[in-house]
Parts: structure tokens; C-alpha cells; sequence
């Protein structure tokens, strides 16, 4: 699958950055993003299977920011944040 490959890209070209916008405007994550709705189930599943920085992507395909305050900031609980969205929004079955 195309999303694969792209995010296998992003991974190996962004591991070593810390600096967020570098990390999403990284070709391959802007592929990605490029894909739009059908990109969210599989963004929020790899989401549930390592978190990582994909926040910017989901925000910009969905229009939404499900992330609390208390949660911004937090990597993890942003994680969460998204993950609970998803699954009410029928992005994820579990």
C-alpha cells in the first residue's frame, strides 16, 4: 500500500529530528496528508500502534482538534485524544 511506503519514508528521513514542523513538512508526511479522508483510519491505527507525530496530518485532513488542553503538549495523551476521536467518529472499531 502506497501509505506504507510513504510513512516507512517519513520514519527514515524524520527519526532524527526533534523540530515538529520539520518532522510534518517532510515530503512523504505531506504525501500522506495529500491523501485525505481515506488516509485516517490507517493514520489512527498506526497511531494505536506507536505514537508519533502525526497530529498535524489529522488536523489537517479532518478540520478538527480533538485535544484537550490538558492534553496539548503531552504526546502521548494527544495520542489518546485522537485515538478516542477516531473511534467515536467511526475511524477505528477498537
Amino acid at each position: 500500500m502506497e501509505t506504507t511506503r510513504f510513512r516507512d519514508k517519513w520514519k527514515s528521513r524524520t527519526r532524527h529530528l526533534s523540530n515538529t514542523a520539520q518532522i510534518a513538512l517532510d515530503f512523504a508526511y505531506q504525501q500522506i496528508t495529500g491523501i485525505g479522508p481515506e488516509a485516517v483510519p490507517l493514520i489512527l491505527t498506526e497511531l494505536k500502534r506507536e505514537t508519533d507525530h502525526w497530529f498535524w496530518a489529522l488536523e489537517a485532513i479532518t478540520g478538527e482538534n480533538p485535544v484537550t488542553s490538558e492534553q496539548s503538549g503531552d504526546i502521548e495523551a494527544t495520542a489518546c485524544g485522537w485515538i478516542e476521536w477516531g473511534r467515536k467518529n467511526g475511524h477505528l472499531n477498537s
